[in-house]
């Protein structure tokens, strides 16, 4: 693979070249601070170009090909420089370092993109220590928007946490295929992605100079299961893994790559008869819950710390039970729904709402996530003034009350 390193890095270097100061680009937020966002909602989307060849499972990695836009038409695309001031404001709490690297660039359904790389200082605030940062974006242009409009997707995480795996966004016109981004340990040569039902998708890695670690980017439908990431070495052994963010049809929010594994932890059959999912993963700071209707239907999700934050009420925070309606428009209620995290000692939730009840089994999330989960339609459907979750443990014996207001 030492051919390909050099031609990869001699990509880098005319990506580089290449660059010019951008116009007016959409700044990424880090899914650090609490926030929602519908899922059918567009996405801020930030794509790492990296020259990789996406084969399946038991196919030769080829070598990269020359990138099929023009010269030309890469200088008339406003780049964002490859200078660490130009990446200042686009992840919070973060100090970009130079050199910013372009570690290559390529095209997807006749969208230019790159790859783009830099160390970076983490400053958490409130007295906690700074953290030597990697940062990985996959930057494009969405060309079907009129003016060429920049779009932009990634994450900075810890230069420790050497195997990661992110959702980038979609790419082209039909928006059909997803990009999937990641670092890997160093001795890594290449990527498996694993997909549920479907062919493993592999890519090749790349070692961006002055930049620590290998990064890759791959292309995959849209309608893919994401369930890991395994970094393999020359000879085909695992160096590493990290989990994947599951359904891709879901637009979940989180720029952190997660910490650990992404866990369905609660399913209901709604009275329109739709499965509605709960899912949970870990991230650097804390955690993100999902609820997604099935099949590849709309949601919501939410990311939030682990600490208390302030201004934040207990009964606010990420994992604590609470409650949500939605519907098809303003004043259109069609779901009701309470969920959240209880003790993991707990084995079933009551909730309370209307003058009715309903008792629905409590999942373990296990250690890292240190609660069981619950996910549970509102047994009333009426908007009620207030619901009662109670959870039991294994003798139906009362571990601890919460009362939220209702909604819808």
């Amino acid at each position: 693979m030492d051919d390909l390193g050099t031609r990869l890095a001699e990509a880098a270097d005319r990506a580089a070249q290449l660059a010019r100061t951008p116009g007016p680009a959409a700044a990424w937020r880090r899914a650090r601070a609490r926030r929602r966002r519908r899922a059918g909602g567009a996405a801020l989307a930030l794509m790492v170009a990296a020259l990789v060849i996406v084969i399946g499972r038991g196919g030769g990695l080829g070598l990269p090909t020359v990138d099929p836009l023009s010269q030309d038409r890469w200088r008339q695309l406003p780049w964002r420089g490859l200078q660490a001031r130009e990446w200042t404001a686009t992840v919070p709490n973060e100090q970009p370092h130079d050199p910013v690297v372009a570690a290559a660039q390529g095209e997807q359904a006749g969208e230019p993109w790159r790859l783009v790389v830099y160390r970076s200082t983490y400053r958490p605030g409130g007295g906690r220590a700074p953290v030597a940062d990697v940062c990985y974006i996959l930057d494009w242009f969405a060309l079907d928007l009129g003016p060429p409009a920049w779009q932009a997707h990634g994450t900075c995480a810890p230069e420790a946490q050497t195997a990661s795996v992110l959702a980038a966004g979609a790419l082209g016109t039909a928006r059909d295929t997803v990009a999937v981004i990641g670092r890997a340990p160093a001795d890594a040569t290449r990527v498996r992605l694993e997909l549920r039902g479907r062919t493993a998708v592999e890519a090749a890695t790349v070692a961006p100079r002055d930049v620590p670690g290998r990064f890759y980017v791959a292309f995959v439908p849209r309608t893919s299961h994401l369930e890991r990431m395994v970094a393999l070495d020359r000879d085909g052994r695992p160096v590493g893994e990290a989990p994947g963010p599951g359904d891709l049809t879901q637009n979940r929010l989180g720029g952190d790559p997660p910490t650990g594994p992404v866990t369905m932890v609660g399913r209901v059959a709604t009275r329109d008869s739709n499965g509605l999912e709960l899912v949970v993963w870990a991230v650097r700071d804390g955690y993100c819950v999902s609820l997604a209707k099935e099949p590849g239907g709309g949601g919501s999700s939410e990311c939030g710390g682990s600490r208390p934050e302030p201004g934040v009420a207990p009964g606010d925070r990420i994992l604590e039970p609470k409650t949500h309606c939605s519907g098809p428009g303003v004043g259109r209620v069609d779901l009701r729904v309470a969920y959240g995290g209880v003790p993991r000692t707990a084995r079933t939730v009551r909730v309370e709402a209307g003058g009715e009840r309903v008792e629905v089994p409590a999942r373990d999330g296990g250690e890292q996530l240190g609660h069981a989960f619950f996910l549970a339609e509102l047994p009333s459907t009426r908007p009620p003034g207030s619901v009662r979750i109670t959870a039991l443990d294994a003798d139906g014996t009362t571990i601890r009350t919460w009362r939220r207001n209702g909604c819808g």
